[in-house]
């Protein structure tokens, strides 16, 4: 009898695993979510994604018309900044925000950018299609590192597949961006999207970040982060959301301490070239103080972080809406 019922299960076993493709196995978090991950996995394998789209990816992207926008901060709002960044950390100084110094006027021509971040669905078509790497990090050497990898090898958790792509460095979105026919957005254009022209502490004005952004949060996989656009309330004027919290997003420019100190006020691209990328937005690990649309920040280009992600910009070609 024991013979037998092994011979059994093994043949049982047999039949499922020439029922259940091996490839296409997206592990679910929950058992509650056992359907939408077999949704998940049947839409991979059918899914025959171009080697490179015919043309430029538009949907999904706001028009920021032409004109100047308030980029940088005074003197007065940075000791206010300090002020804030105190409630949460003792240490803070007035120099911490010295980049963001001095204040300024800048002229940009209009230009279309992502109204989200890039999701992880969106992502996989890159890397489907491509056969560029996934979002992760493979160079963990520690347990806490590699818990932040939300991928594993070109699958994910259902859960994720709306909320941003993170573990991705500098060159990931930017690969990302040409292949959809768009590029990073520069520091300015980021700015000017976020704060509009006047300049606005948050993407929706001076008020709090409660129900407007995904902030102040610990690590707890699939559920620190929040879908793109979860926060109607927290959109710029321009209608871009998650620009406060979610992820951190990079952006084309290079770092540079002096920058905003002689950068040109008409269409200003960064440095040539340098050690750090900006980072902009804030994540969901963030206080209310770091989620501020004018405070810049930096990382190294090879990095790839659970807090960071990414949306892409490009050129307004309708020459008929540029004045």
């Amino acid at each position: 009898m024991p013979g037998r019922l092994s011979f059994r299960l093994a043949i049982f076993l047999i039949c499922l695993a020439c029922f259940f493709p091996v490839t296409s196995v997206v592990f679910a978090m929950h058992a509650g979510e056992e359907h939408e991950e077999e949704e998940l996995v049947r839409k991979q394998d059918e899914q025959l994604v171009e080697a490179s789209p015919s043309k430029s990816d538009t949907s999904f992207m706001a028009r920021v018309p032409a004109g100047t926008f308030k980029s940088g901060s005074t003197f007065v709002e940075n000791k206010k900044h300090t002020e804030m960044c105190r409630k949460h950390d003792n240490s803070c100084e007035l120099w911490w925000f010295n980049d963001e110094y001095p204040d300024k006027l800048v002229f940009l021509d209009s230009y279309l950018i992502d109204v989200y971040e890039v999701t992880n669905e969106k992502y996989l078509e890159f890397v489907l299609a491509t056969g560029h790497r996934s979002a992760l990090d493979e160079t963990c050497e520690s347990d806490k590192c590699r818990e932040g990898n939300l991928w594993e090898r070109n699958s994910f958790p259902p859960r994720i597949k709306h909320q941003p792509v993170t573990q991705v460095s500098w060159d990931d979105a930017d690969s990302y961006c040409k292949w959809r026919g768009k590029r990073l957005p520069s520091e300015a254009e980021w700015e000017k999207g976020a704060r509009g022209p006047s300049g606005s502490m948050y993407p929706w004005g001076p008020g709090s970040p409660k129900q407007r952004a995904t902030y102040g949060r610990k690590w707890r996989g699939v559920y620190t982060m929040t879908d793109v656009g979860s926060y109607a309330h927290g959109a710029s004027l321009y209608g871009l959301f998650d620009m406060a919290g979610n992820v951190w997003e990079w952006v084309d420019d290079w770092y540079d301490l002096k920058y905003y100190n002689w950068r040109r006020k008409k269409n200003p691209r960064g440095p040539a070239e340098g050690e750090f990328k900006i980072v902009r937005g804030g994540s969901w690990v963030n206080y209310p103080d770091t989620l501020r649309s004018a405070l810049r920040r930096w990382s190294k280009p090879e990095v790839r972080y659970n807090d960071t992600g990414f949306r892409c910009a490009r050129d307004d070609n309708d020459e008929t809406k540029k004045n």
